[in-house]
């Protein structure tokens, strides 16, 4: 998330903040996993962020 420190909108944690299909406070850059604010921290639930935000990323390409 240091990478997009500065830029996107983050909570004071440092977890970088999304709407429900991923997508960050920049329209077009999405966040899935890890860095995201959410309240379950599991592989499984980062595979999911990541299938969402391709999925969502379509109305960009």
């Amino acid at each position: 998330s240091q990478l997009v420190q500065g830029q996107v909108e983050m909570d004071a944690s440092g977890w970088i903040l999304t709407d429900e299909e991923c997508e960050t406070s920049i329209p077009g850059v999405f966040a899935a996993g890890d860095v995201r604010k959410k309240s379950l921290r599991q592989v499984i639930t980062g595979a999911a962020d990541g299938a969402i935000a391709v999925f969502a990323s379509g109305k960009y390409v």
